[in-house]
């Protein structure tokens, strides 16, 4: 398995990569190319380019939830692969999603208008689904767990996001089910139990919505260990919406199991 995150909110530090508040990650399994979310406008198909990535090439595009910094570059993506299906829970449809953070009201929606007119490219998924013998889409998260607080400035039309749109994806390794869950705002702990069936997990890849102002260290360091204690072995690789205050009390309780990716990060799971 490899992967590359083609667009992050931290720059990497290699000329010519784009950074932006978003995310988008290409991976290879079993001699096909997914993407998984497309970041905030067309920058996760000029850092491909860049990166030696054909858009046109990906077999498989999967969009995690509802929101503009995951989906907003699904315009450019149409306009350079023809080909792809998209995956995205069917829970997308006919809903409009807004944050509230810092007191004014946003829509952060991805562009229905695209869906309408590309019907034929998009599969709504509305349970558990199989993709390949080692790709698999989970939508069924429980919330066991606290979810992340900054989940409380965010809506789904005129209500408080449950984020039953939000989906996640693992990939069967020799090594162990790899987790990869985009912004996590259903909780990292309610999204490790909803893939527990699937054996031993590995790696946990993705955000964690841990944003900053929201919870304090106690509280991380509290679901930090948690995690550890449930997961003693678990590699955990975050970034996007992870804040500087969850990185930190990570690191501390992870040590060598906890990386932080940025833009043009590319890992090889074998």
């Amino acid at each position: 398995m490899k992967l590359q995150v083609l667009v992050d909110n931290s720059p990497g530090g290699q000329d010519g990569l784009i950074a932006e508040h978003g995310l988008s990650i290409w991976m290879e399994v079993e001699g096909q190319q997914w993407l998984i979310d497309t970041g905030e406008s067309d920058a996760f198909a000029q850092n491909a380019a860049q990166l030696g990535i054909d858009i046109a090439d990906i077999d498989y595009l999967i969009l995690s939830h509802g929101h503009r910094d995951h989906c907003g570059g699904l315009e450019a993506f149409l306009a350079l692969n023809s080909n792809a299906k998209i995956y995205l829970s069917a829970n997308i449809e006919c809903n409009h999603y807004y944050s509230t953070r810092r007191g004014v009201k946003r829509d952060i929606s991805l562009n229905h208008s695209l869906i309408q007119n590309n019907s034929h490219r998009f599969i709504f998924v509305k349970h558990n689904i199989s993709l390949s013998h080692n790709v698999n889409i989970i939508t069924s998260i429980p919330h066991n767990h606290p979810q992340p607080q900054a989940n409380a400035t965010l809506l789904k039309n005129d209500s408080l996001d449950n984020f039953n749109h939000e989906i996640v994806i693992t990939v069967n390794t020799p090594c162990g089910v790899v987790i990869i869950s985009p912004c996590s705002h259903n909780g990292v702990l309610n999204t490790l139990e909803a893939c527990s069936h699937l054996g031993n997990i590995s790696h946990y890849i993705g955000g964690t919505h841990l944003v900053d102002d929201f919870e304090n260290e106690n509280e991380l360091f509290a679901l930090a260990t948690t995690i550890k204690q449930q997961y003693p072995t678990l590699a955990l690789i975050s970034g996007h919406c992870t804040g500087e205050g969850a990185k930190k009390v990570f690191n501390e309780v992870f040590d060598q199991n906890y990386i932080n990716f940025y833009t043009g990060f590319g890992l090889i799971i074998e």
